[in-house]
């Protein structure tokens, strides 16, 4: 073998080691990040999961209380659950729900006993059920946030009885029957008026400018509850031109009454289903 011959050798295998060394360094910082990339991938299934799971829970309890709301505001106690009207029974029947599984593998900071349900009411306002739950999510991988907060709802408004024979006495005709809210500016003829049932849906905070309702009306902010600060989502209805950062301000929510015409005080009648 020749001189050149093994110069030649030599810097093929010096090559070879400085290029294999160059993949491990590589592999050192690529390989920790498809990991981490992973790791942040299934902590986002894992927070459709848990939220999804916890939204179902207060459904099934909600709807539960709506459907005992007139034994309740009655005082019915056959066959009815114990404490279903207070918030401690919606606190434990959605714990019930959710299960062991939520404690063990739901991310939650504290697993069910880390809920917060600050806000929760039951049979309030002449039936309105609201539950509210605030939690924590640990994140897998420490990144400088300890949680990652969340929070779901529900809102219902329980039948609570309807006396029909009210409503057909001899004074009817004199004193007829309508329908007001309790912040509102008008007395209704019709219990299906558009305005004693808004539509409301949730949009875009950023969009809502360019928006306009049913009236072709824009949405200005909310004089009660203010718009939000421009990101996230806020609430609209079809045909009211307020935007809304509460759903459960006041001018949206619909509390109903039926009232004699007498009763109206300064309201007047409304533009849409009229007065007598």
């Amino acid at each position: 073998m020749t001189g050149y011959e093994i110069m030649n050798k030599t810097k093929r295998r010096r090559v070879s080691s400085g290029t294999a060394g160059s993949m491990t360094v590589e592999a050192a910082f690529v390989v920790p990040l498809f990991i981490l990339c992973v790791i942040n991938l299934l902590f986002g299934i894992q927070v459709v999961e848990t939220s999804s799971r916890i939204t179902a829970a207060l459904h099934e309890t909600g709807n539960s209380i709506c459907s005992y709301g007139y034994a309740i505001q009655q005082g019915i106690g056959d066959g009815v659950p114990t404490g279903i009207g207070s918030t401690v029974y919606a606190m434990t029947s959605v714990s019930g729900h959710l299960g062991e599984t939520v404690d063990r593998r739901g991310g939650i900071t504290g697993g069910r006993a880390g809920l917060s349900y600050l806000g929760s009411s039951v049979m309030s306002d002449g039936g309105i059920v609201r539950l509210a739950v605030t939690y924590g999510l640990k994140f897998p991988v420490d990144m400088g946030i300890r949680t990652y907060r969340l929070g779901t709802s529900y809102y219902g408004h329980a039948w609570v009885g309807y006396d029909g024979a009210e409503y057909t006495s001899a004074d009817t005709d004199e004193d007829p029957i309508v329908y007001v809210t309790r912040s509102g500016t008008v007395y209704h003829t019709d219990m299906s008026c558009r305005y004693l049932n808004p539509g409301t849906r949730s949009v875009s905070a950023s969009a809502v400018d360019r928006l306009r309702n049913k009236d072709g009306e824009i949405y200005h902010v909310c004089e009660l509850c203010g718009g939000g600060a421009g990101v996230g989502s806020v609430y609209v209805t079809d045909y009211g031109n307020r935007y809304h950062s509460d759903l459960y301000c006041s001018g949206i929510r619909r509390d109903i009454q039926a009232i004699h015409l007498s009763e109206v005080g300064g309201r007047g009648a409304c533009s849409v289903c009229g007065g007598w």
